[in-house]
């Protein structure tokens, strides 16, 4: 595949993803390849890898019969999503605490500097799961950390959407990840537990309030 290709389906992906978030497409709506082909004037190959991708994020669902439907993101799914993060996640990250590797810690802090300096929400929010990936990989062939993998790729619509509709949710969001860093540097597993914690139910409270306002609009 070539760059210029891969270069045209990112292009779509993000035209289309921004469009779902910012309420251009209502949950329900049907995505059809050629119409959107036309409307960005390319071949309909991109366009099915960027409605692959979409799928991936939680955007859309693609049925043999109903072809590609956008999803509605609610307040009931992203709190469910949570109350298993708020329970899981952090007791995962106290056990990643004694065991993580320097590298790891080295990668998370890359990634956190990234953070910082990214005013994309699309951006921040994909690698805001890498960040604590990082951060637990360690446990990574723990059960646990397959479930909470599976948490993060499905919560990072919510947060895409939070960031879209109140930037400055990143600025509180940075601030709390330095300071599980800092825990993590001193081997502080409680510190790193209620910091995690606390950073999980501020983040519900912020996207529950997207979600809201969005629907609100719509």
């Amino acid at each position: 595949m070539s760059k210029a290709f891969k270069t045209i389906e990112q292009q779509v992906l993000s035209l289309l993803r921004n469009d779902i978030l910012r309420g251009h497409y209502q949950p329900g709506d049907r995505l059809r390849q050629d119409q959107v082909a036309r409307r960005f004037e390319v071949s309909t190959t991109p366009v099915r890898e960027a409605f692959r991708g979409l799928r991936s994020e939680g955007l859309v669902t693609i049925d043999a019969n109903k072809g590609v439907v956008v999803k509605g993101l609610t307040v009931s799914d992203v709190a469910e999503i949570y109350e298993l993060r708020i329970a899981l996640e952090p007791l995962l990250a106290k056990k990643s605490v004694a065991t993580i590797a320097p590298g790891s810690l080295q990668a998370a802090t890359a990634v956190h500097q990234q953070m910082c300096a990214t005013v994309d929400p699309h951006q921040w929010s994909s690698l805001n799961r890498e960040f604590h990936l990082h951060l637990m990989k360690s446990q990574e062939q723990s059960r646990l950390f397959e479930i909470v993998r599976n948490l993060l790729v499905v919560a990072e619509p919510y947060v895409s959407l939070s960031m879209f509709l109140h930037p400055r949710i990143q600025q509180t969001d940075n601030e709390e990840h330095g300071m599980m860093l800092e825990a993590y540097r001193k081997k502080n597993g409680r510190a790193v537990e209620k910091v995690v914690r606390q950073h999980l139910e501020q983040t519900l409270a912020a996207i529950q309030d997207a979600v809201e306002q969005q629907t609100l609009e719509q």
